[in-house]
């Protein structure tokens, strides 16, 4: 399994984004997305997804430097018009923008359409704690990308509608909750099948409804289905998606699931609250660091070692991964290599 430094990947993602016409700010945005997210060992959102970008860009599925238009606008609100462009970039336009209402109105809110898949979620929320503000960020698939059953259900009727919720705490790394309202994002089944692993059980069913650990009942044909989040209280996981899909299909006009939908990118949606409007953000801090303190007195299970805050495992994978090195598997890098070759980019 080839083993990549952080600059090896963002060379090898620069270069390749920059063969294909994206301007060095674009391509700086996505490079960061992606290698983010391998670092903190969100591989399925990491640069598995470079060769995707690069044919959505020769296809024009991607168009680059498209304009980011305001729709519809007040002091603390915007609807954003994407226009199909680089995700990433139009993701952080968008939270770049909530940050800046924040700043002005205590809370503000913008959702998003027309937009392509923006990657990993909990990246955004970092552009709002660093301002020492909290984000409330959500996606759909814009009404495509249906991989998830409702619960009760054996056909998808739903995309994997993540949530993000990112907190800035004084002296620490942000708090931060970034999951699927699905078992795992469906990336990390891609991940398995990549890997030529099997599916942990309770992960998916195969079109007939039934429990499999093959991967390759989940794609078919016939495809199978994610099960939402949630195990015996999967009622749970299905309700939090379904809210997800209003709040970033229907507020923002991106659509919510719906038959015949087959254009995937995501509905952003975001809510980012200004801590220093309600409370100093100190004395904030000393009461989010003493509950931090308290839930980590817990006695714990034989089985655990420590008690984790949302987020800590994944800052503790970057600063691993910074040492040691970004394992990429080797499926991934051959399509990665087969991608470069045709554009005639040269690896290193």
């Amino acid at each position: 399994m080839p083993i990549f430094t952080e600059t090896e990947l963002t060379q090898t993602c620069l270069k390749m984004l920059k063969s294909v016409g994206v301007s060095n700010t674009e391509a700086e945005i996505v490079t960061k997305s992606m290698v983010d997210a391998n670092l903190v060992g969100h591989d399925s959102h990491g640069i598995i997804h470079l060769p995707k970008y690069i044919q959505g860009i020769t296809d024009s599925s991607i168009q680059l430097d498209a304009k980011v238009e305001t729709e519809r606008e007040s002091p603390s609100i915007a609807v954003l018009n994407g226009n199909w462009g680089l995700g990433p970039v139009i993701a952080t336009h968008a939270m770049e923008l909530a940050v800046q209402k924040a700043g002005q109105t205590d809370i503000s809110s913008v959702a998003v359409r027309n937009c392509n898949e923006v990657g990993r979620l909990g990246g955004y929320g970092i552009v709002a704690t660093e301002q020492n503000m909290i984000s409330i960020i959500s996606v759909n698939d814009h009404g495509a990308g249906q991989c998830v059953v409702p619960h009760g259900g054996i056909e998808a009727r739903l995309s994997t509608n993540p949530i993000v919720y990112a907190i800035p705490v004084l002296g620490r790394e942000p708090i931060l909750l970034d999951m699927s309202t699905s078992v795992v994002a469906s990336g990390k089944v891609r991940i398995k099948k990549n890997r030529e692993e099997s599916a942990p059980e309770g992960w998916i069913i195969d079109a007939e409804g039934n429990p499999t650990t093959n991967v390759d009942d989940f794609y078919g044909p016939p495809p199978g289905a994610l099960l939402p989040l949630g195990g015996i209280a999967a009622h749970k996981g299905f309700g939090l998606s379904f809210i997800v899909d209003i709040l970033s299909g229907a507020l923002g006009e991106a659509g919510c699931s719906q038959e015949g939908a087959s254009r995937i990118g995501n509905g952003f949606f975001v809510i980012i609250i200004k801590i220093d409007s309600f409370t100093d953000f100190s004395t904030f801090s000393q009461e989010v660091d003493r509950f931090i303190r308290y839930v980590k007195s817990a006695k714990r299970s034989s089985e655990s070692e420590e008690i984790y805050l949302p987020g800590e495992r994944g800052f503790r994978e970057r600063d691993r991964r910074c040492r040691n090195g970004i394992f990429i598997e080797e499926e991934t890098w051959e399509q990665i290599r087969v991608t470069a070759e045709e554009y005639q980019v040269k690896l290193d």
